[in-house]
């Protein structure tokens, strides 16, 4: 990583960065998930207008660090992994297979890696499952991988790592809705970088990718979860039954660009097909 402290400002916790410097412990590990959910949006505004995703290091530390912009998951958890290891935690990347909204019937996987997620172990050994790049629905806490299947209680709800019905695949569940629901399964074994970058070459090229046929973002602001949706903007305060949401329908570019700025702090400097998805 070029700069850990301006990493560290970026995400609110310079003043603060030659204590985090010297813990690699799981409390640390969660204040700069956190810090990075919350000052660096989940965002594919770059797809949208075209372009392709690099996930070099220096690419992604200009974009997401200096250029005040966001990133989808290959480059958020890239960031987070470059930092991470700069600290001295020991991180291992994960090649992931969404399953959240996806049916999935059959013994053999029926979706393609189209996520990326981390392993972290702490100096004590202990390794947890860190993602900040799973918008929407994913917890912006560690997530213990060594305990099983017992329930783990944090700030976004009910979250355990089971064994996926897939052979050798681990799954990650939400408990939503009164039953346990799969959001992505991975295997435990080291994502070499060249398939890293196939997925992400399909994510942000392929026709039919999530990321291609849509404009999404999204930013944790308080108790809140701010999102847009091609022309939907909705916040959700809390989660489960005793959630909040609050809906606006976007209906021109200078709406959509004032709310990317201000709520998401993403700053473009080309916008030229960003309002592609608002009704025409």
């Amino acid at each position: 990583m070029k700069s850990l402290d301006n990493y560290l400002s970026r995400i609110g916790l310079l003043s603060s960065s030659q204590e985090l410097k010297g813990n690699i412990d799981r409390a640390t590990l969660a204040l700069v998930m956190e810090g990075q959910s919350r000052s660096i949006a989940f965002e594919n505004f770059d797809v949208v207008m075209n372009k392709t995703i690099s996930m070099t290091q220096y690419d992604v530390e200009k974009k997401l660090v200096d250029d005040l912009r966001g990133g989808y998951c290959w480059e958020q958890n890239t960031l987070l992994q470059m930092a991470l290891e700069e600290m001295g935690y020991a991180v291992t990347p994960l090649m992931c297979r969404v399953r959240w909204g996806k049916p999935d019937d059959s013994k053999e996987p029926n979706m393609a890696f189209t996520h990326f997620a981390l392993k972290v172990t702490t100096g004590s050994g202990s390794s947890f499952l860190v993602d900040v790049g799973f918008a929407g629905t994913n917890s912006m806490e560690p997530i213990g991988i060594d305990i099983g299947q017992v329930p783990q209680e944090l700030p976004e709800g009910r979250f355990r790592v089971a064994p996926s019905k897939h052979k050798d695949f681990y799954v990650l569940e939400l408990f939503a809705k009164s039953e346990w629901r799969p959001l992505y399964e991975w295997r435990d074994e080291k994502a070499p970088l060249v398939d890293q970058e196939c997925s992400n070459w399909f994510s942000c090229t392929y026709p039919k990718a999530r990321f291609t046929t849509q404009l999404f973002t999204c930013r944790i602001i308080g108790n809140e979860r701010h999102h847009i949706l091609n022309d939907e903007y909705v916040i959700r305060k809390g989660h489960g039954m005793e959630k909040q949401i609050t809906m606006e329908r976007i209906t021109d570019k200078s709406r959509l660009l004032y709310l990317i700025n201000t709520v998401f702090g993403v700053k473009l400097v080309t916008t030229d097909g960003i309002d592609r998805f608002l009704p025409s």
